[in-house]
């Protein structure tokens, strides 16, 4: 009878622990899911009340994961190095991560013969988990870092305060001064573009080292624009010089829209914006770089996805950017509220472009209002989108001008990695 009883409390044990192993897997499972679907806020939240369930290997991923989105990049490649240290076996596939994560961080911390190395092992020991579009966009991207391996690191010097007003162009963007070799020119000043970028005639006035490399550009209209390199040696924006930075070098005709005559001479894009520490926006249309930074007592509601900066609001995630006059609703808001946005509002053609050309998509023009800093600001006719409109969007949309203009002053931080209205 006590070795039937000795079985069964075994098998109880066995259970037992077969389930809790289940759970620490499904736990594991969530907070991946929600970093690959980059809502980094709630799988931060997931992760510290579960951290303890899951396997070192486990935590290192996801340690390396959320300190590089919360621009932690230096902590980030602290677990990459040690996940990849251990004895114990990793999955192909969480390898296959880790290297895409090491190679976002280089490129963020201007190592771009670390961020080339990182692409070369991926494209030769993990090619099984990339489809033939993302092979393209690799082998694209190493286009790219291999052009710059041997260029200098970006640098920033910033001689106090800087207080800068900004211009609205015909398209109603923000646009301001930038300087180089005796030659100004006003750039569109954008949180949403991933890398500086100019025309090819701007690049040679402002005496840029133009690198020839070509390198596919998609368009929102879906076609290609080939593009090359440039590296600034030095550019001025108010009190502030910049040394070292990469632009994309776009044809001269890919940033004119002869439709209603409006010439982009170029954008200011997020790596040079993130070497700023902090920026603010005022209502009025000024760029301040303060002495000292702004605080912020809340949890962190920034993080970075590559060089996109998303913001959580609504307990959504959306990505941020400035450059953009309207806020626009992604496909994921209407899949979650399709029932109501149907019942409520007729479907509509929604257009709007990039470099090349406008595009029209099926959507809506909805109201909705958002709450910020226990403030509620209603926003009416907001573009949604009814489908993706990039095959790997997301979240829930783009937040633009209309909402940070119901504030006096939009504060961005990327050492604390916060957004604050006021």
């Amino acid at each position: 009878m006590k070795s039937m009883e000795k079985i069964v409390l075994l098998w109880i044990l066995l259970l037992t622990l077969n389930l809790a192993n289940a759970q620490d897997s499904k736990s594991f499972q969530e907070i991946y899911g929600l970093v690959e679907n980059t809502n980094y806020f709630k799988a931060k939240e997931l992760f510290e009340a579960n951290q303890s369930r899951l396997t070192n290997i486990q935590q290192l991923y996801v340690q390396a994961a959320l300190n590089n989105a919360f621009n932690q990049l230096e902590e980030s490649e602290k677990a990459i190095n040690e996940a990849l240290n251990r004895k114990e076996r990793i999955t192909d596939s969480l390898l296959y991560k880790l290297y895409e994560i090491r190679c976002d961080n280089a490129i963020k911390i201007y190592q771009y013969k670390k961020a080339k190395e990182a692409i070369l092992t991926i494209l030769r020991d993990y090619k099984q988990f990339l489809t033939e579009k993302d092979v393209l966009d690799y082998e694209n991207s190493l286009k790219i870092w291999s052009a710059l391996e041997n260029v200098k690191p970006q640098r920033v010097e910033i001689a106090g305060r800087t207080e800068i007003q900004l211009e609205k162009d015909k398209a109603g963007l923000n646009n301001l001064k930038v300087s180089g070799k005796k030659k100004s020119f006003h750039f569109i000043f954008d949180t949403g573009a991933n890398l500086s970028l100019t025309t090819m005639d701007i690049a040679k006035q402002l005496k840029m080292k133009v690198i020839p490399v070509e390198i596919d550009v998609m368009t929102i209209t879906g076609t290609s624009v080939v593009a090359s390199l440039a590296v600034c040696e030095q550019l001025t924006i108010g009190n502030i010089s910049i040394h070292n930075a990469i632009f994309l070098v776009l044809p001269d005709n890919s940033l004119t829209f002869k439709e209603i005559d409006y010439q982009i001479y170029g954008i200011i894009g997020f790596p040079i914006m993130e070497a700023l520490n902090e920026i603010q926006l005022t209502k009025d249309d000024r760029l301040i770089v303060p002495a000292i930074e702004s605080t912020f007592n809340q949890p962190s509601n920034l993080a970075m996805n590559g060089l996109t900066p998303m913001i959580s609001i609504n307990n959504k995630h959306f990505s941020f950017d400035t450059g953009a006059t309207k806020t626009m609703l992604y496909s994921a808001f209407y899949l979650e509220n399709k029932e109501e946005i149907e019942q409520n509002y007729p479907t509509e053609k929604i257009s709007f472009g990039g470099a090349n050309g406008m595009a029209d998509f099926d959507g809506f023009l909805i109201d909705y209002a958002f709450e910020i800093g226990g403030k509620e600001i209603l926003l009416t006719n907001v573009d949604l989108l009814k489908d993706k409109i990039k095959e790997n969007e997301s979240c829930y949309g783009n937040i633009g001008q209309d909402l940070i203009q119901e504030f006096d002053t939009m504060i961005m931080n990327f050492n604390q990695m916060f957004i604050k209205f006021e």
